[in-house]
Parts: C-alpha cells; structure tokens; sequence
C-alpha cells in the first residue's frame, strides 16, 4: 500500500499564491507609482546529492534531479525555494518514503544561463531522475521542454511565472505552480482602474526572463486603457538608475510598474524612487515580498509606499501549518514566502503523482500520475484555493485566488491592499 505522508494529504484551506512573507494584514492606498518586480532566485547550496541521508540509488530509491540556480539572476529566490525542497523530501523520507521507496534528491546548476540548462537535465537524467524540479529562471524551463517530452520524464516548476511553462504548445511534461504572468497583468489591471490610475510607467531590467514575460504583463493592463507614458530599462547588476527615475518623474505619470527579478537591484530602484518621488505609492510582482533578507537594505521608509503581488495570510489552515513544519525543522519561528509554500507543494503534489503512478514506476507514469492531481489543497493563496492538473492543464492554478496584493509596512509585508484584491469566483 503507498505510503502517504500526513503533511501531504491532510486536508484544509487552500490559500493563494506569491510573495509575501509569514503573515499579512491590510493596506492604505494613495496617490500611486507603480512598481513591479518578478519572482526572483536567490542563492545556494551545493550540487551534489543532497537531503536524501544516505539513501542510494536503487530499486528501493526514487531519484528527483534539481535544476537551482546557484549564482545566476535567479540565485535569490532559488535559494528559498532549494532548501524547502530539501526539508520536504527529508520529511517524505522520514515518514517512510512513498509505497516503501525513498526519494534522493540530485541537484546541479544551469547558473540561470538557459542555453546549459538542457546540459544540466541530461546530467540529472543520467544520474536516475524520474522527475525534475526546475528551480532556475523560467527561460531555462522552456528550454528544456522538448528534452523532456523526448525523454518522457517530467518537470514541475515551482515559482516561475513566464508564459508558457504550464499552458503552452510544449508543456507536455512540464508543470507550474504559481499564477502565469498573465495572471498578473489581469489583477493589476483591475486594481489599477480601481485605484484611478490612467497613466503608467513601467520599469523593467534587462534580464531574459523578463523580456520573456513583459507582453503577457502589460497586454491586459493596456486594453483596460491604462497608458503607458514611459518605459525605462536598467542591467540586472545597475548600482545607479537616478537617470531613469529622473524620467519616469517627468513624465508624470499616476504609477509606476518595476518588472524585475528582484534582489539589490529592486531594492535601489525602491530607495531612488522614494528619494525622487517621494508622495508616490509603488506596486511590484512577487519577489521584493519573498526575499526577507533584502528589506534591511531599503533606506527607512523606502518599502512602505510599496504594494506586491503576496500569496500568503493566515487565514490559510495550510500555509499555517507548512510554518509550524518549517519552524520545528529549523529550530526557531520561521516567515513563510510564496517560494516556501510553492516549493512544498511541488513536492507534495509529486508524491501523490507517484502514488498514482503504480507498479511500473517511471517519469511517463508519474506524468500521467501528476495530471490526475486535482483539487489540492495549496500552502499559498487565499483560503480555500486549490491547485489542479489534467491532461492539456499544466498549470497548478485554479485562479486568481493565488494571488494577493499586499502592502509593505515598517519595510517588511503588513496588511492586504484595501483598494481591490482579486474574487476567488
């Protein structure tokens, strides 16, 4: 009989997805520049083995290769969401593994570099992987789309928000979480008509993955009639961008959108922006909220203008139980990010495909395990929000109720945005 970890079949509240950290209250609105940052990766550990104990590699071993970018553009959130992975499959392996069999956990580095990505894969192919988590920048999963409907092995990737990934032409085996960027753009339109706004300036960096997503972003923003009055570009690395700020100001506009991924570069536009334009509210994507150690770099009051897209509150039963989980596998009172909680359910939702997957155990039947996953229940999101896949639905999301906009208060995540939150319905 397969082994079914408590932490992953329990039932509860489903809840909605990005950014945010451990639990969120509500917001005030103002006169608005809109900031918008996409999820970022972060740092870090090694690329060997890892989280397995000393389990090897065999018929009583279940291998799950990690693609995570250790020193590329999207370190910063992959280093979150690597190490939840790791306390996840620890968890599965102490409860007994999955029908009696271990997991191993592989993982290597593409350096968030999309052209050694499908080098990567092969390596971890080589070394026994059943299934992939692909926790790099999203241009990396969709280059190795056509690797893993070859091989029939497949892919989640637990964070990324680029178009495509789960819901395009050649998403046969591979498999998202979070809400697409369309997703996004959708909820921010609505907000931005909510809130009065009619003329935008987007900020962006020049990173592939956001050039890669920008249209699937502003294209519902704009057919709500919302202009577009500047656009201005800054390197991943920029260590200045008053020149960039200094235009957006002249152009007046009622907010300003940052689509970045994130890290000390989104911090510096946060800090100019609120030396430049100090009366304007500021809106972001995911990342600034899921990177908690980058708050202490805003200048006093930088963060507190600034609204993100969250998936986090605590009136999610889920999301509360994943911080007791990582509190007691970390010795001490843990803040919960979209990454965290996007990354345990991949795991989670992995497990019940395998178990769905029966007697012959290999990446074409965890596949066909993983689209029969339906209705579970998410550690991110509002309450009540499920992930579902199906055949032709690669996409975890069961609509906009993964998202939530929260405000920075005291330069960390307060309270939701009181001007418009996305419907559930």
């Amino acid at each position: 009989m397969a082994f079914k970890s408590k932490a992953f079949t329990s039932s509860g509240s489903a809840s909605r997805p990005f950014a945010s950290t451990a639990f969120a209250r509500r917001g005030r609105a103002g006169k608005a520049l809109v900031v918008v940052a996409a999820a970022v990766p972060v740092l870090v550990a090694s690329a060997c083995a890892s989280g397995s104990g000393s389990v090897k590699t065999d018929d009583d071993t279940i291998v799950i290769g990690m693609d995570q970018d250790l020193s590329g553009g999207a370190a910063a959130y992959a280093s979150i969401v690597g190490k939840t992975i790791k306390d996840a499959v620890a968890q599965v392996n102490d409860g007994g593994g999955v029908g009696g069999k271990k997991l191993k956990l592989v993982v290597k580095s593409d350096d968030n570099d999309a052209t050694k990505a499908p080098t990567v894969v092969r390596q971890l192919l080589s070394q026994g992987a059943q299934a992939v988590i692909m926790n790099s920048g999203g241009q990396s999963v969709l280059q190795v789309q056509a690797l893993l409907k070859q091989q029939k092995v497949p892919a989640i990737a637990p964070v990324n928000i680029t178009p495509g990934i789960g819901d395009g032409p050649n998403s046969a085996y591979t498999y998202s979480l979070a809400n697409p960027t369309s997703d996004f753009g959708k909820v921010y339109a609505e907000a931005f008509k909510k809130a009065g706004f009619k003329r935008l300036a987007l900020f962006k960096d020049d990173s592939a993955s956001i050039a890669g997503m920008e249209k699937a972003l502003m294209t519902p923003i704009k057919d709500a009639g919302i202009e577009v009055v500047a656009t201005e570009t800054a390197p991943v690395d920029a260590n200045d961008v008053t020149a960039q700020v200094t235009r957006i100001k002249r152009a007046k506009p009622d907010a300003m959108l940052v689509a970045a991924l994130g890290g000390q570069m989104e911090v510096l536009v946060h800090n100019t922006a609120h030396q430049l334009i100090p009366d304007a509210d500021r809106f972001s994507l995911a990342s600034i909220g899921n990177q908690p150690d980058l708050w202490g770099q805003a200048k006093p009051g930088a963060l507190d203008k600034l609204v993100f897209v969250g998936s986090i509150t605590d009136e999610n039963d889920k999301t509360a139980e994943l911080q007791k989980f990582l509190s007691g596998k970390r010795g001490g009172t843990v803040g919960v990010t979209a990454y965290d909680a996007q990354a345990y359910d991949a795991i989670g939702m992995l497990v019940k495909a395998i178990e769905k997957a029966g007697s012959k155990l290999d990446g074409e039947s965890i596949n066909k395990g993983l689209e029969q996953v339906a209705a579970y229940p998410s550690s991110f999101g509002q309450k009540g929000y499920t992930l579902s896949f199906k055949p032709g639905k690669h996409s975890g999301t069961d609509g906009l109720c993964g998202l939530i906009l929260m405000q920075f208060e005291n330069s960390k995540p307060g309270r939701q945005w009181p001007t418009y939150q996305p419907a559930c319905g």
